[in-house]
């Protein structure tokens, strides 16, 4: 079974959450002229959130090595389960483990 890196682990992970953000953009363009700021806003907040996501596991994955793996590991984690919280009902549903 072939082993997946760290990097194409995120790499994955961020193409479903820009998955997302192209889901939420289109349920803003069919929204109601009431929903459309606040959902615009939503949209916003969630690609800031997720830039900065982005930057982070990044960071970690420069960084890891193999006396840190498992801390990373366990930082990736978080990093992908606090956007996931909040960005999740815009996601497909996958199940996700390193």
């Amino acid at each position: 079974m072939h082993s997946q890196t760290y990097k194409d682990i995120i790499d994955d992970k961020i193409g479903e959450w820009q998955q997302g953000l192209e889901r939420l953009g289109k349920m803003v363009e069919k929204a109601s002229v009431d929903q459309k700021n606040q959902l615009s806003a939503k949209v916003e907040e969630f690609r800031s959130t997720i830039d900065a996501a982005i930057s982070k596991l990044r960071d970690l994955d420069a960084q890891e090595t193999v006396h840190n793996t498992m801390e990373t590991k366990g930082k990736i984690l978080n990093i992908f389960s606090s956007i996931d919280k909040d960005f999740g009902e815009y996601q497909e549903k996958t199940p996700f483990m390193l």
